[in-house]
């Protein structure tokens, strides 16, 4: 299928290299329309533990970045999900361009639901959008096309929280963020211990804010969410996690 076909969807297609560990993607991307691949996206792929023969879940794959990326791994097949028909089209083209067609199945609709109910996976990679609706929309990181994660930025993390311990196969492992200072962390962190019995955290890390977009984010956010957005050097700056769940508690 080229991009040329009636049947693509999307306008304004551009390629984009993204390098992720050891492999370099190049994937067709709609900078104006669509979300794209981010920082975030490449401290999912240091951090995510892909074995031998497994089957990974990517939850919320966008164009498809870390499931290519866990495709090109040593997965034996990966779903990828996505509710946005744009960002599934372009998944199936970036999947067949990196070789890796053959293992890698595209559905299109809302968290797990477009997944067989027999199927579990051995990882669920949860990048799912975890920012309140205001400062993700105001910042121009999510197009009116893609769903935020609600008013307070966990309605969307929290439900996948909750549903994917239905969702892994026996010693199986979920990754999922949260955005410190731009979602209410802690409700995401009260669901995560209530559903799983161990949560590591893999990753910490601080992304600046110019003035702008501070100025931009303290009109948008609650001042419980805002006052945990501090000054890191010369600027603002919101902390990232990533974390790894296991033992399921059902």
């Amino acid at each position: 299928m080229s991009l040329q076909e009636d049947r693509v969807l999307v306008e304004n297609v551009v390629l984009q290299q993204i390098k992720l560990k050891k492999h370099t993607l190049d994937l067709f991307v709609s900078p104006c329309n669509l979300f794209i691949p981010n920082a975030v996206s490449r401290l999912f792929s240091k951090v995510v533990r892909i074995d031998e023969d497994d089957t990974v879940f990517d939850i919320g794959t966008g164009t498809g970045v870390l499931g290519i990326w866990a495709a090109l791994e040593d997965s034996e097949i990966v779903f990828a999900v996505d509710p946005v028909e744009e960002h599934c089209e372009l998944a199936m083209q970036n999947a067949q361009s990196n070789g890796v067609g053959e293992k890698f199945v595209v559905r299109c609709g809302s968290l797990f639901e477009p997944l067989a109910d027999n199927l579990r996976a051995d990882v669920i990679i949860g990048d799912v959008s975890g920012i309140a609706d205001g400062p993700g929309k105001a910042l121009g990181w999510y197009s009116d096309s893609v769903p935020t994660g609600g008013g307070d930025g966990t309605e969307v993390v929290v439900e996948m929280i909750d549903k994917s311990r239905q969702r892994l196969a026996k010693g199986g492992r979920l990754y999922f963020p949260v955005a410190v200072g731009l979602s209410n962390d802690e409700r995401v962190m009260e669901v995560a211990r209530a559903c799983y019995g161990n949560l590591k955290q893999v990753v910490d890390v601080w992304f600046p804010l110019s003035e702008e977009e501070y100025d931009i984010v303290s009109c948008c956010l609650p001042q419980s969410m805002l006052d945990k957005v501090r000054r890191k050097g010369s600027r603002m700056a919101w902390n990232g996690h990533i974390f790894e769940a296991t033992q399921p508690i059902m």
